[in-house]
C-alpha cells in the first residue's frame, strides 16, 4: 500500500472523526491520522461499556476501513495499571490496518505493547518524537538506538513532532530544531515513513475580542516549516511526509473533554493558502445564533472561501451563513468537525498540486537535456 502524502494528528474524538468520514475517497486515500487517544474523562469512564482506550481503538478502526493509520495511546496510559491498554493493542490493531505509536522516552511497558501489536498487524509501528525529548539529543540518540535494537524486524516511521508553532522567534527556533534532528535521526534507520508534525492554528483564548470585521488571520508556519525543512542544500527535495494538528491547536489532542466544554466562545474556522481565518463566536448567550452567521458570511465572502476546493465542511459553512434562527448554526463541536474537514481537503488538494507542478519541472528539465542520437529502428542490409 503506497504511503500517504499527508499525516495530520487528530484527537479521537468523535468530532475529528466524523470530519475524516466525510472527506471524499480521493482525499481520504491521501490521509494517515496519527490519532491520539485524549486523556480519560472520568464521567466518560463511567458511561463506558469497556475501558476507553478499548472502545475509542474500535472507533477509529471502524473509521479507518482498513486504511493505514498510527494510533497513539498515550491519553489512556497509566503506568499503575497498564492492562486495559495492553489489551486494547493486543485486541484491535491486529485485525486493522492501525499502527501503533510509541518513543523512545515512553515506559518499557508500552514500548512492548506497541511492539507486540505491530507484529500481530503486520503494518509497522510509529515512532513519535515529543518536542520535550529533542532537548537532549545525545540522550535521544541513545535511547533511540536502543529502541531501534528491539524493532529491527519491523517496518518503523518517524514521527517528528514539534507541537505549537506560533509565530516567527518559535519558528526560528523549530527549525533549527528540525533541520539537528533530521541531521541526528534520519541516518539511524531505512524509515519507510518521515514525517515533521507542527501545529499552527490558535485556540478561542488567542483571538481577542472584536479583532477584525470581524475575522483574524493566523500565520500558516507549519505549511512553512514543511517548504522550508523540503530542501536539502543543494535544492533536492527531500521525501518528508507533511503534517500538521489539522485545524486545531496541539493541546486539543491532551484535553479530556469534548469540544462542548461549556466554554463561552469558540471558533469558525477556513484555512486559506497563507492563513487560518479565525472568527471568535459565542457559544451561549441571547442572540448568539445571529452572531455566528454574520461570522460565517464574512468567512463564505473571502476570496479564500471561495477559491478552496469543495468540501461538506464548505457547503454547511454556506448554509450556516444564509440560514435564520437557532438551528443549523452549530455549536463548538460542529465547529470542529467542519474546521477539520475543510482543512484536510485543502491540504491534500494543495499537496496534490505540488506533485504535478514538481513532475510538469521534471519533464521539462528531461526535454531540455541533449538527446542521445538514436538510429533507426530497422535497416536494409544488402
Amino acid at each position: 500500500m503506497a504511503e500517504p502524502s499527508y499525516v495530520p494528528v487528530l484527537p479521537a474524538r468523535p468530532s475529528a472523526r466524523k470530519a475524516y468520514e466525510a472527506l471524499t475517497p480521493s482525499v481520504r486515500a491521501a490521509v494517515a491520522p496519527l490519532w491520539v487517544v485524549p486523556p480519560r474523562d472520568p464521567a466518560a469512564c463511567r458511561r463506558a461499556r469497556r475501558h476507553p482506550v478499548h472502545e475509542t481503538l474500535a472507533h477509529i478502526a471502524r473509521v479507518q476501513e482498513g486504511r493505514p493509520a498510527w494510533v497513539d495511546t498515550r491519553g489512556g496510559e497509566s503506568d499503575a495499571d497498564p492492562r486495559p491498554v495492553e489489551e486494547a493493542l493486543r485486541d484491535v490493531p491486529a485485525r486493522t490496518a492501525l499502527r501503533p505509536v510509541t518513543g523512545p522516552e515512553r515506559s518499557a511497558w508500552q514500548q512492548a505493547a506497541c511492539a507486540a501489536a505491530a507484529r500481530a498487524c503486520g503494518d509497522g509501528l510509529g515512532i513519535r518524537i515529543a518536542p520535550a525529548a529533542l532537548a537532549d539529543e545525545r540522550r535521544l540518540e541513545a535511547r533511540l538506538r536502543r529502541l531501534l535494537a528491539e524493532l529491527a524486524d519491523l517496518p518503523l516511521d518517524l514521527l517528528l513532532d514539534f507541537g505549537d508553532v506560533q509565530d516567527d522567534h518559535r519558528f526560528a527556533f523549530v527549525e533549527e530544531s528540525a533541520l539537528r534532528a533530521l541531521a541526528l535521526l534520519g541516518p539511524l534507520h531505512g524509515w519507510r515513513t518521515v514525517a515533521v508534525l507542527a501545529g499552527s492554528c490558535p485556540g478561542a483564548d488567542a483571538v481577542p475580542d472584536g479583532y477584525g470585521a470581524p475575522l483574524a488571520e493566523a500565520e500558516r508556519y507549519d505549511w512553512d516549516l514543511w517548504h522550508v525543512l523540503g530542501r536539502s542544500p543543494d535544492g533536492r527535495r527531500l521525501r518528508l511526509t507533511y503534517g500538521d494538528y489539522g485545524a486545531g491547536h496541539p493541546r486539543s489532542t491532551a484535553r479530556p473533554a469534548d469540544p462542548d466544554d461549556g466554554s463561552p466562545w469558540g471558533l469558525l474556522r477556513h484555512t486559506g493558502e497563507r492563513t487560518f481565518l479565525l472568527g471568535k463566536v459565542p457559544t451561549c448567550a441571547d442572540g448568539h445564533a445571529a452572531d455566528i452567521r454574520r461570522t460565517a458570511a464574512e468567512i463564505v465572502a473571502t476570496p479564500d472561501f471561495e477559491e478552496a476546493p469543495h468540501s461538506a465542511a464548505k457547503d454547511w459553512m454556506r448554509a450556516c451563513a444564509a440560514g435564520r434562527g437557532s438551528e443549523g448554526a452549530g455549536h463548538p463541536g460542529v465547529w470542529a468537525w467542519a474546521a477539520h474537514n475543510q482543512h484536510l481537503t485543502f491540504v491534500v488538494h494543495r499537496l496534490q498540486r505540488l506533485q504535478q507542478l514538481q513532475r510538469l519541472r521534471l519533464l521539462h528539465q528531461l526535454r531540455r537535456l541533449p538527446q542521445p542520437h538514436r538510429s533507426a529502428p530497422f535497416h536494409r542490409t544488402a
